[in-house]
């Protein structure tokens, strides 16, 4: 009879080593995570958010549903050729500030070409999640009033985005889902990009922008 052997208690490896099997002290062994779900990714450095506290006009042409080329927009997340890395969408978040929300909500759409310009970032929060450090691969656009994604192609619409936000002004939208998990869902290869769309403006409608994502190496 052969025996399938592990360690009950913490195991404790560094890279290049070879680490056994976890068993509870009831020798069931343990599958779960060990630490938070993006925690391997995050203190590997591989975990970037992106933040637009307030837009501060009304939403650009360019956060609209199948804008035109190198529109004003004024969030965007753009990964450029020859970056090596994949970029994988793992958070959205929107959240209602002042003036009335268009329906149907936000969605999230693709840019086939990355712009040509590099990152704007006038009022941003933008860093590695480990160390706050900022040494992404991306390209971004997260500006209060909006510029144009020079280079860029028209937009493609992917999908819905999965946030709760009706039509009604900001104070009736207080306590709305705000957050999406993407979870991976949509990938950026090298020369594509992304941008969160709305099917119109709204009516004096102000709100607030933020993103994450995973930089993968592509083998």
């Amino acid at each position: 009879m052969s025996w399938f052997e592990g360690k009950v208690g913490e195991v404790v490896a560094g890279d290049n080593t070879v680490a056994t099997a976890r068993f509870s002290k009831n020798g069931s062994l343990i599958m779960g995570n060990g630490q938070g779900y993006y925690y391997e990714a995050t203190s590997r450095g591989k975990i970037f958010s992106l933040v637009l506290a307030a837009w501060t006009t009304t939403i650009n042409a360019g956060n609209i549903v199948a804008a035109a080329a190198a529109a004003t927009t004024q969030f965007a997340l753009w990964n450029p050729v020859g970056s090596g890395k994949f970029l994988s969408l793992i958070k959205f978040a929107v959240w209602p500030i002042s003036g009335t929300a268009p329906i149907p909500p936000v969605t999230h759409s693709a840019l086939t070409t990355a712009p040509s310009i590099a990152s704007v970032a006038l009022t941003p929060i933008q860093c590695n999640n480990v160390g706050m450090a900022s040494s992404s691969v991306a390209r971004c656009m997260s500006s209060a009033a909006g510029a144009a994604l020079t280079g860029g192609s028209a937009l493609v619409y992917i999908r819905a985005a999965d946030l709760y936000i009706t039509a009604g002004t900001a104070a009736n939208l207080q306590g709305g889902k705000a957050t999406e998990y993407i979870d991976g869902d949509i990938v950026l290869p090298p020369g594509t990009g992304w941008v969160p769309t709305w099917v119109a403006a709204g009516s004096t409608f102000l709100g607030g922008y933020s993103v994450t994502w995973e930089e993968v190496t592509i083998p």
